[in-house]
């Protein structure tokens, strides 16, 4: 194969006109996953078509015929991430391995560009582009293989963990200053309720304990013609579904958490969970930013999502270094966060991001003050993390366990309701019997470590007749 031969451009509807290889033979391919779960979402999909198709999953890069990079380009420090993935995965592969380059690279920067910076790649494809990988990579020259936009997807990466993400919508309507969403994923999508409720059906059926439901902002679902979010409605057909799971919600953008939302989420197989970005608490700088509210509007939905579950546990996301920030405002971010006391934080500096309508701003605070502010803020959030962890022991919590702990030998990993998987603390359980990936256990936390805890089974408990510790 020549050079001119190795680049494709390739558009949903029309054929595959060059073969790269068949998976006749029993063909191995490796996928890595860069970015956030709605990423991981694409991927599942992705491994699901090869899978259906007679392709065998790897974990070694080294032995795969076809090495695929699911990429992440959302600001400067992902792309980078990108980057250095496709290089060192391209390095690494069988000298008759083909590579592909997925995901949201591709749509920030266009296959000509990367292209020219990636001249070991065999093809790029864009999200919009995925029902046609199969057809692409067998070199089928009609529909045949071709996977239609919203078939239903029935692999899922985590699921042997007891949970499953599941995508409500695609893209974004909403227009911040700062992000490149709609510019990658296009305008809001809601997929329609039944199909949701269908996928999650399946994997209930097929063990997941845990639905998390995740979008770019899950409170727009449903909302691409304006109107009012038909969130409570998708939560209310899901809780209604057989089977002993529980349902989390991630991306609640602040302005969609009204009382329609708390109504439907007051359901005992909807978790007390709030993941909500408020990037900012200055009017100034939430303005700059595109985004509306200021610091009392941001308290009282703290204390209104207090008010209505007073268990309730509260993940934020902040931006610091956005221009227009001076200390003033920042101090008024700081003293936010040392009163309502989050649970969990996401924190990271503002990245200047070309194509945005914040790019004309400038690149903000230097990454001096960027970084002393991240700091400051890091270090209140861990104390604050860490009281709470404490303040957990002795009480009971009811956990999914997930898997044998690489960072602790001799321990489980578990999650309560207050935990959403990678972004936030873990439930650290000691090795028995009993326990195995994917089921519920009833726990006693029997102590802090740091901002995670240790807890012990209850029935462990029982049959000693006493208080275990680890």
């Amino acid at each position: 194969m020549t050079s001119g031969e190795r680049r494709w451009d390739i558009t949903p509807g029309i054929p595959a006109l060059v073969r790269i290889m068949a998976a006749d033979g029993g063909k191995y391919f490796h996928l890595t996953t860069l970015g956030c779960p709605k990423n991981q979402v694409d991927s599942d999909c992705l491994a699901g078509m090869l899978l259906r198709a007679g392709w065998k999953s790897l974990d070694d890069p080294t032995r795969a015929d076809l090495v695929i990079v699911n990429t992440c380009s959302f600001i400067v420090p992902a792309v980078e991430e990108s980057v250095e993935s496709v290089l060192e995965l391209a390095e690494v592969r069988g000298p008759e391995s083909r590579m592909v380059v997925a995901g949201c690279l591709v749509s920030r920067y266009g296959k000509e560009t990367l292209a020219e910076l990636f001249p070991e790649v065999d093809l790029f494809i864009s999200p919009a582009e995925y029902p046609e990988l199969i057809s692409v990579i067998h070199g089928y020259r009609g529909r045949e293989g071709r996977s239609p936009r919203g078939a239903a997807r029935r692999f899922s990466s985590t699921l042997h963990k007891g949970y499953v993400y599941l995508k409500v919508s695609e893209g974004c309507n909403r227009r911040c200053a700062y992000c490149t969403i709609p510019r990658i994923r296009g305008p809001l999508l809601s997929r329609p309720e039944e199909e949701i409720a269908g996928e999650a059906s399946f994997f209930i059926r097929r063990g997941a304990r845990e639905i998390i439901l995740v979008g770019q902002d899950t409170t727009s679902y449903g909302r691409e013609g304006g109107g009012k979010s038909r969130l409570p409605s998708l939560l209310r057909e899901l809780s209604g579904l057989e089977g002993d799971f529980r349902i989390r919600i991630m991306y609640m953008h602040p302005e969609g958490v009204d009382e329609p939302l708390l109504e439907a989420m007051d359901h005992p197989k909807i978790y007390p969970y709030f993941d909500i970005p408020f990037q900012h608490v200055d009017p100034a700088v939430l303005g700059a930013m595109g985004r509306k509210g200021d610091l009392h509007s941001c308290r009282g939905l703290v204390r209104e999502v207090r008010r209505a579950f007073p268990e309730a546990a509260l993940r934020a996301t902040f931006m610091v270094g956005f221009p227009g920030e001076d200390a003033s405002s920042f101090r008024r971010l700081y003293r936010f966060v040392e009163e309502a006391r989050f649970d969990w934080l996401g924190l990271f500096g503002y990245s200047q991001e070309e194509g945005t309508p914040a790019y004309r701003l400038g690149e903000g605070s230097s990454r001096r003050v960027k970084n002393n502010r991240l700091r400051g803020l890091c270090l209140l959030q861990e104390e604050i993390m860490r009281e709470k962890a404490e303040h957990l022991v002795g009480k009971d919590l009811r956990v999914l366990v997930e898997e044998k702990s690489d960072e602790a030998p001799g321990f489980w990993e578990a999650r309560s309701y207050r935990e959403a998987p990678e972004v936030d603390g873990v439930i650290f359980i000691p090795h028995g019997d009993d326990l195995r990936s994917g089921q519920w256990c009833e726990v006693r936390v029997t102590a802090a470590e740091g901002v995670d805890v240790v807890a012990v089974p209850l029935k462990r408990i029982r049959k000693t007749g006493r208080r275990c510790t680890p």
